[in-house]
């Protein structure tokens, strides 16, 4: 199976070489676990080896997800034309003022930028903001058809979810257990779950779990998720 390197120290080989191509991957945690930073940096390593991509932004300005990147070592100037941001949140208020609906803008800005870059890799930073700017009425359905529109335009796709603060928490949610409100975990083709873990009487840890990967053999066990100048996974010592 051809697989997507992430080249992140580490990570390919929890992930059995890596995320298999045209898979929908959630990466989900809570505030502080550094989805969109790891997600971002899977884009930038790949895209200074020849891999296109697109980040596709409905929070987060481009200019300030930017600032936030190079700060970790992200240098955008590394990636030329191989790396764009598609900035939906500039967009917002002229789509709010369209009939057209969200998600059909959505679509039709990412085909556009499909045609003219062909990336390989694309990021949607959130699919919690996704749900509240589309309004889903029969969220299971349109994320269903949604991860499967991704599949067909042939890319590999990372789709960024929230969880709550602690893993108790999300056990206490007995509305909607799992990695997903509305249980988009069942939809994807794969799951990494990213949380923070207390380490000692004072310290902390961010730890790394792949929950599934379909069509490849994985580790399931948590590991230490570490960044100093790039992300590195390892094993939790005791």
């Amino acid at each position: 199976m051809d697989r997507i390197r992430t080249y992140q120290e580490g990570l390919d080989g929890v992930l059995g070489g890596g995320i298999p191509k045209d898979h929908v991957v959630l990466i989900a945690g809570a505030p502080g676990t550094m989805k969109s930073s790891l997600s971002y940096a899977i884009l930038h390593e790949n895209a200074v080896r020849g891999v296109t991509g697109l980040y596709v932004s409905l929070e987060q300005g481009r200019e300030s997800l930017l600032y936030q990147m190079s700060r970790l070592g992200y240098d955008d100037t590394q990636t030329g034309e191989r790396l764009s941001i598609l900035d939906l949140a500039a967009l917002r208020t002229k789509i709010n003022e369209s009939e057209t609906p969200w998600l059909d803008f959505f679509k039709m800005y990412t085909a556009g930028m499909k045609k003219t870059s062909d990336f390989r890799l694309l990021v949607l930073d959130s699919l919690d903001a996704l749900e509240i700017i589309t309004r889903m009425k029969n969220h299971r359905k349109e994320v269903f058809e949604l991860f499967k529109w991704l599949r067909d335009i042939d890319c590999t796709s990372i789709i960024i979810g929230e969880l709550p603060s602690s893993l108790q928490e999300s056990q206490d949610n007995r509305e909607h257990p799992g990695f997903s409100r509305h249980r988009e975990d069942f939809l994807a083709d794969g799951i990494i779950h990213l949380r923070v873990e207390k380490q000692g009487e004072f310290g902390m840890q961010r730890r790394l779990r792949i929950v599934k990967m379909r069509g490849t053999k994985h580790d399931t066990s948590f590991q230490a998720f570490v960044f100093d100048k790039g992300f590195r996974v390892t094993q939790i010592l005791s």
